[in-house]
């Protein structure tokens, strides 16, 4: 049988192409062989991380068998996981995420949920039950300090948890590195569009989901330089009717998050998306676009006002 893989969802951002490598690692400390992967190249700032901790990127991984014996990494749910997912055999699940439905096993396995910023905040409060934090090399903690300041924007995210600064401020020690200026170069590399197209823009940090029976697509740029995004504009809505065609979306939204004034901006294509968007966020369309101050997160801000528009 192959070794045990261990994966995050599909346009994998950091967190989701760091967690498989620091898990990986854990796993190891305990006797036991997972190879990391991912579910597709990883975006700009991952791989800045990866390359600033002199750390592989994992190898993408294509498709799953039916024998292979896997770990699922920074989501629950099937749409953001490969076709076959429940015909393999889901080993452990650690997310931090609402749970989705639709995975399906043939007997109990280990699930960790927690309602923290990201999965490297529940990794390390693995590794630390298991007694194995003076163990953690250098370039583990750094992958897992750079995950938590990704997903929490330097703790600027409503999803931001005491819990997620505390590990932070820990990692920050084992490191010796400073935490303001590793977000710094995280979020500088983060908004390097240089050689993207708009539908790269748009795929770089995307999640599929099923709101109110409806598949949506819900696209997020975080950048300190919206304007690059914003002067494609047309590039990007004409991207976006035609993913909505070729996977057969209902709909989809794209939040470019200007992450030094904690505000997003949301491009719609359509007549109905902008109705659902300005019911959700309760503002009105301006130009074609709509500006909404204090939204900066897809999983408590965006993701749930469009729902509740659409049901």
């Amino acid at each position: 049988m192959d070794k045990i893989k261990a994966f995050g969802h599909k346009s994998p951002d950091t967190d989701s192409t760091l967690a498989p490598i620091v898990y990986s690692w854990y796993q190891k400390q305990l006797g036991v062989e997972v190879i990391p992967h991912v579910l597709g190249e990883p975006n700009k700032e991952a791989l800045f991380v990866l390359g600033k901790f002199k750390v592989d990127k994992p190898e993408i991984l294509t498709d799953i068998n039916p024998n292979d014996e896997i770990v699922i990494l920074d989501t629950s749910n099937p749409d953001e996981l490969p076709e076959g997912i429940n015909k393999a055999e889901i080993l452990e699940i650690v997310d931090h995420h609402k749970l989705a439905g639709g995975l399906s096993t043939p007997a109990p396995i280990k699930i960790t949920v927690r309602p923290v910023a990201c999965t490297m905040t529940i990794l390390y409060e693995l590794v630390e039950r298991d007694g194995l934090l003076d163990k953690l090399p250098n370039d583990i903690a750094g992958l897992m300090l750079a995950a938590i300041l990704s997903d929490t924007l330097l703790f600027t995210s409503p999803t931001t948890t005491d819990r997620d600064k505390e590990v932070s401020e820990r990692l920050e020690k084992i490191t010796g590195i400073d935490m303001k200026e590793l977000a710094e170069e995280m979020f500088d590399a983060k908004s390097d569009l240089t050689g993207m197209s708009a539908s790269m823009i748009l795929l770089s940090d995307s999640k599929i989901y099923e709101l109110a029976c409806k598949k949506v697509r819900v696209a997020v740029l975080e950048t300190t330089k919206p304007e690059n995004a914003l002067n494609m504009k047309e590039e990007l809505l004409e991207a976006m009717v035609k993913l909505k065609d070729n996977e057969d979306l209902e709909m989809m939204f794209f939040f470019v998050v200007d992450i030094l004034k904690s505000e997003s901006t949301l491009l719609v294509s359509n007549e109905e998306e902008k109705e659902i968007a300005a019911a959700a966020f309760n503002k009105e369309f301006k130009e074609e676009i709509l500006l909404l101050p204090g939204v900066i997160s897809r999983k408590k801000q965006m993701v749930p006002n469009i729902e509740r528009a659409i049901d």
